[in-house]
């Protein structure tokens, strides 16, 4: 196949050492992550991290929104701005879709991240969302479209100096695309990890849509990392370092499209040596946004942030409305337990039944807290007026 070889293998078949022990380093910190932390807490952190993931790999593509922008959308609250509501809108489709994909995947045990149909429902569900029409047509020199959702493309494509298989191979070549991934389900985690890097590569090279490649392809990639089974997945994401080093990304990308070098180069079209250097680049950019959220996720260090920010906030050093008094013990208790019942506010932050009732309702009202009922149970929000407090340069500061 004219993607050969799908992982860095050598003229032996064998893969080098150095780079599998960086993918379990990489497999091992994740998996530490949660740590001592309520399993309430953890999730509310993956919410939020969807956010950030959508912020980050539409930034990638130069069209990214501030996460605070995000938020208003997620309550209907749009930009007068055209061009900026658009991109709320592309920010609530790709969120929304990746709760698709990973309930797609958890619901489907025996199912295949790699299949060409799953990454062909990832397009179609992404461009069909509420105002994701706007996507559609596009226009370059001469040439308009009206893309498809879910649509392989029937025209050729040359992205940068990469000149795109021909459309007429793209359906054989996604079949083989899931074939030999697919297959990849035995190795240890780590090899299995290598893999689903690689196939990132591979999927951006056959560029099987007209456009919206790089957005499916890390939507696929995200996927494909979470049905490997590694432990802490969501509690970071790749997203954020592919960003923050996006011109060595894209160079690295183009990079692993070189034509094999030599007969010592592997045994494929591509160059393994190629794929190797990209593999250990999204690597790199894994570990270190593992090491980011481990230095943050620290249960103390957080209680510390949390208390904190509430006190810059009642001295005015925030440009925020003053949090209420005791707003930090309420913080702290819900970081401690996860979830808790409202009675027991009261008792955790020393104020009367009724003063607990009045701090609840301001909390829910300013989304520091959330509750799924008018009486159930709170829970700490990390909202992204917050977020930046608890999880330094996370992103960008507040609008």
């Amino acid at each position: 196949m004219p993607f050969m070889p799908i992982a860095p293998y050598d003229t032996k078949g064998t893969m080098n050492p150095e780079l599998i022990e960086l993918a379990e380093n990489v497999c091992y910190e994740s998996a530490m992550l949660a740590g001592n932390h309520n399993p309430v807490i953890l999730n509310e952190i993956r919410e939020m991290l969807r956010i950030v993931n959508s912020y980050y790999s539409n930034r990638i593509e130069s069209e990214g929104t501030h996460p605070i922008s995000i938020e208003k959308a997620m309550r209907k609250e749009f930009s007068q701005n055209s061009k900026e509501k658009k991109l709320q809108m592309l920010s609530l489709a790709h969120i929304e879709t990746q709760k698709e994909m990973e309930k797609w995947l958890s619901g489907n045990h025996f199912a295949s991240p790699y299949e060409a149909e799953f990454i062909r429902e990832i397009h179609r569900d992404l461009y069909s969302r509420p105002g994701m029409d706007a996507f559609l047509h596009i226009e370059h020199g001469d040439l308009s479209v009206e893309m498809v959702p879910g649509q392989f493309r029937d025209m050729p494509v040359e992205i940068g100096r990469h000149i795109a298989p021909d459309a007429s191979r793209v359906a054989g070549l996604m079949s083989e695309f899931s074939h030999l991934y697919s297959r990849v389900h035995s190795a240890t985690l780590s090899t299995r990890l290598i893999h689903t890097l690689a196939s990132h590569h591979r999927l951006v090279w056959i560029h099987p849509f007209f456009d919206g490649n790089g957005r499916v392809s890390r939507l696929a990639l995200d996927g494909a990392i979470l049905s490997n089974g590694l432990q802490g997945y969501g509690l970071w994401n790749i997203s954020r370092g592919l960003s923050r080093n996006v011109n060595r990304y894209k160079e690295m990308l183009a990079y692993a499209d070189m034509p094999r070098q030599g007969a010592m180069d592997g045994r494929g079209t591509l160059s393994a040596k190629a794929l190797e250097l990209f593999v250990r680049f999204m690597l790199e950019m894994a570990s270190d946004q593992v090491a980011y959220m481990k230095k943050y996720l620290r249960l103390d260090e957080l209680s510390g942030r949390l208390e904190r920010y509430v006190a810059l906030s009642r001295n005015g050093l925030l440009d925020i409305e003053p949090l209420p008094k005791h707003s930090e013990k309420v913080f702290k208790h819900l970081l401690l337990y996860g979830e808790s019942p409202r009675g027991d506010i009261s008792s955790a932050a020393g104020i009367s039944k009724r003063g607990s009732s009045d701090l609840i309702r301001e909390l829910i009202t300013r989304e520091y807290i959330a509750s799924d009922s008018e009486k159930g149970a709170v829970r700490l929000r990390f909202s992204a007026h917050l977020s930046p407090a608890v999880f330094p340069e996370l992103y960008p500061g507040q609008l």
